[in-house]
Order: C-alpha cells, then sequence, then structure tokens
C-alpha cells in the first residue's frame, strides 16, 4: 500500500513539475524582434481562416512560391484547415530560430498552437531577418 502510495504522489509531483515548463526554441536570429514576428504571424494565421489564400500566397517570397502554384497552395491549405473546423482560439505562441540546410540562411518562425471547433492546429509561419514570408504550414493535431 505504500508503494503504491509513493509511485502515485511521486506521478501526480512530476505531473505538477513538468506543466510548470516552458516549451521554447532556439533564440531568433540577431534582427528579430519577438512581437514583431508574432504580430505578422497572427495576421497570416487570421488570413488562412478567413481563407484569403491569395492574400497569404502574395505575400511569400519569390522562392517560397517556386514548385506550386497559388491553386496548389490554397488546396493544401485547405485540406487541413477543412478537418480541424472553424477557428476558435489561440492556445499557445512562441517564436524559434532555425537556419536553412540548404543555403545556411537563418530565419525565424512563429509557431501558434490553436484549438480549431473539430481539431487543434498548429501553425509555422516562418520569416527571413528582412520579415519576408518564407513559409506557412498548418498542421492538424
Amino acid at each position: 500500500m505504500k508503494k503504491r502510495l509513493f509511485w502515485l504522489l511521486a506521478g501526480v509531483t512530476l505531473l505538477f513539475l513538468l506543466s510548470g515548463c516552458k516549451v521554447s526554441g532556439r533564440p531568433l536570429p540577431e534582427g528579430m524582434d519577438k512581437d514583431t514576428v508574432l504580430e505578422e504571424g497572427r495576421e497570416i494565421v487570421t488570413m488562412l481562416n478567413d481563407q484569403d489564400w491569395q492574400g497569404v500566397y502574395d505575400r511569400l517570397r519569390p522562392d517560397a512560391k517556386e514548385g506550386a502554384s497559388q491553386k496548389d497552395f490554397e488546396a493544401a491549405m485547405l485540406k487541413n484547415l477543412e478537418k480541424a473546423g472553424a477557428y476558435e482560439k489561440e492556445t499557445e505562441a512562441m517564436t524559434t530560430g532555425q537556419t536553412l540546410k540548404t543555403t545556411g540562411e537563418e530565419y525565424g518562425t512563429a509557431v501558434f498552437y490553436c484549438k480549431h471547433e473539430k481539431k487543434s492546429v498548429l501553425y509555422r509561419i516562418a520569416y527571413s531577418v528582412e520579415m519576408e514570408l518564407m513559409g506557412v504550414e498548418a498542421q492538424v493535431q
């Protein structure tokens, strides 16, 4: 009985400690402002949920458009977001710095965890150091 109680308390304590941990990524590249990256990223998330596919596609920098037309972009986003249902709210947001493996270019990503009507969606909105939109991902969880 004492062993069970010990393991139960140990498990509860571990969960309590882990719930206080904040997930964070690498720092943004030098010169990038966290608040600006999040603000711009939220605007893209809003545009996606308003189905402004053309508006988001037009903001992508030229190399991000290579290999995918606006119609391809729209089809991919619509397929994922339809599974999730209507947008309800943002539950968590963070920024992280990353590096393109092919070129070594540093960039920042705004990451949003959002609750939708049916499922949650993880949005990743990537920006160059010059705040050019490099990529958009909406992953249904």
